[in-house]
């Protein structure tokens, strides 16, 4: 949770804010942030805990990298919505519709 997140990355350095991911039912992702004051804080942080054992779990702890920076591959889509489809529509015909793009 966001205390023990904060605990254990408070020995760090001033941290400005930290928060654990979450789903819609409060259950955690498994990853969080936290912002510290300064880079040294963060540094630190990375260089101490990273690959540490906690619980059952070995934690990582990285550079925070925004998605449009990140040095990846762009994403191959293969899943696709589709909205105010008919009441009648069944999985045949939705195959039928889409079966010839993939």
């Amino acid at each position: 949770d966001n205390k023990a997140l904060y605990d254990t990355f408070s020995l760090f350095g001033n941290i400005l804010s930290c928060k654990v991911a979450c789903d819609h039912a409060g259950k955690s992702r498994g990853y969080g942030f936290v912002h510290y004051e300064t880079e040294e804080a963060a540094k630190q942080a990375i260089e101490r805990v990273n690959g540490m054992q906690i619980g059952e779990k070995t934690v990582e702890v990285t550079r925070f990298v925004k998605q449009d920076d990140r040095d990846v591959a762009p994403v191959k889509y293969t899943n696709i919505y589709v909205k105010n489809v008919p009441p009648n529509f069944d999985e045949e015909m939705l195959k039928s519709m889409f079966g010839g793009y993939g």
